[in-house]
């Protein structure tokens, strides 16, 4: 029976959601590769940062007390039992410690570290039976290789507390940011307590005008952040979906969940500076070779390509030529061209990063606003970053 990607899709996420471990991480990792799998896919799959069903929190408990070796009355002097976000590997609760500090505790699910093999060996062993079958297939084996040193980093929550700390410190000089705390005394590699930071969710457009809240400078305010984090330090935070934003009040801008952080080569900065102006000069020689910095290689070694795709991206924008926005559409087509043309080697943080002005593309049409990469690179370069 034939199916359509929408139906296979949502079959991939019913069988996920059923199967959980290792298997509903693969999700949110095909829901980043919009270069390998067709749109509904992205779409659909997406969907498992909110779709995950929490666990009972006897089991919430004892993950808690064994890691901390402590009773849990003896940490906290309230604990919600019911959780304010489930995802594929742990689940958020809110609680208050003795002292009075109201906190939010993140809890790895405990099935996670012992169904990782068995589940990585399964999933390795599909995907050389897809790419036996298909004569032309998906390189999906470096994908789950890519898979695999992500899940390692993220199930180990000292490094995310870490990755929390370092960005904390890379926006020490700007009170509109905030990163919470995290408590290390009550922290480990399962279990994280950090500071709880209230807010209004960043695509909530009447509680922002409620409160007072430019959406066009939040806008402008969230890329300048990444804009930050990717060009000016080489270091961020790659999950951007409005479930890790929030807004505060006086227009603070809080950031969450710093499990996916990557650091980017040395050099990826100036190379995708270099890939947006020569896309708003119109200088062919000049894509060609921010292409080849990033890492993009074709499997002719045919250097029009790349200029193909440039040219596809470009004939999203109004003027045709870029003018300082990634639109959801221009991402698209830029992944859709990679799809259609012989590249062999997309490189896995020019995906992340692509993904991520897409998102914040998109929060900002949800605020009726543009958010420009351009002008946040002046203002990033204003301020000092």
């Amino acid at each position: 029976r034939t199916r359509t990607p929408e139906r296979a899709a949502r079959e991939v996420l019913s069988a996920a959601l059923s199967l959980r471990g290792v298997v509903i991480k693969v999700c949110p990792v095909v829901a980043t590769r919009a270069d390998v799998f067709p749109p509904p896919f992205i779409e659909i799959l997406k969907q498992c940062h909110d779709a995950v069903p929490p666990h009972d929190f006897a089991i919430v408990r004892d993950v808690i007390e064994r890691e901390l070796g402590k009773p849990l009355g003896a940490v906290y002097a309230e604990f919600d039992e019911h959780p304010i976000a489930s995802a594929s590997l742990a689940q958020v609760h809110r609680a208050r410690l003795h002292d009075g500090r109201e906190v939010a505790v993140k809890v790895q699910y405990p099935e996670i570290e012992a169904l990782v093999p068995s589940d990585l060996a399964n999933i390795r062993r599909a995907c050389r039976v897809y790419e036996y079958f298909d004569p032309q297939p998906l390189e999906l084996l470096p994908l789950l290789d890519e898979l695999v040193k992500h899940l390692s980093l993220e199930l180990d929550f000292e490094r995310e507390a870490d990755n929390a700390d370092r960005v904390r410190a890379l926006f020490a000089d700007d009170p509109g940011v905030i990163v919470p705390e995290i408590h290390r005394e009550w922290s480990t590699r399962r279990v994280i307590t950090m500071e709880c930071v209230g807010g209004l969710k960043v695509t909530d457009r009447e509680a922002l005008e409620d409160a007072g809240v430019s959406r066009a400078e939040l806008v402008q305010s969230l890329m300048s952040i990444y804009v930050r984090m990717i060009l000016a330090q080489g270091f961020f935070q790659a999950d951007p979906h409005p479930g890790n934003l929030f807004v505060k009040p006086g227009g603070e801008i809080v950031l969450l969940d710093f499990g996916l952080a990557k650091e980017l080569p040395e050099g990826f900065g100036l190379g995708l500076f270099e890939l947006m102006f020569s896309m708003m000069t119109l200088n062919e020689a000049a894509m060609i070779r921010a292409f080849q910095e990033l890492g993009f290689e074709t499997k002719t070694g045919d250097p029009s390509t790349f200029v193909e795709i440039a040219r596809r991206m470009m004939r999203r924008s109004d003027t045709g030529r870029f003018e300082g926005e990634f639109t959801e559409e221009m991402t698209d087509e830029l992944f859709e061209a990679i799809r259609e043309n012989p590249v062999v080697r997309v490189p896995s943080d020019f995906v992340l990063v692509g993904r991520v002005f897409s998102l914040l593309s998109g929060i900002a049409h949800t605020l009726g606003h543009r958010a420009n990469v351009l002008e946040a690179m002046g203002a990033s370069t204003g301020g000092g970053a």
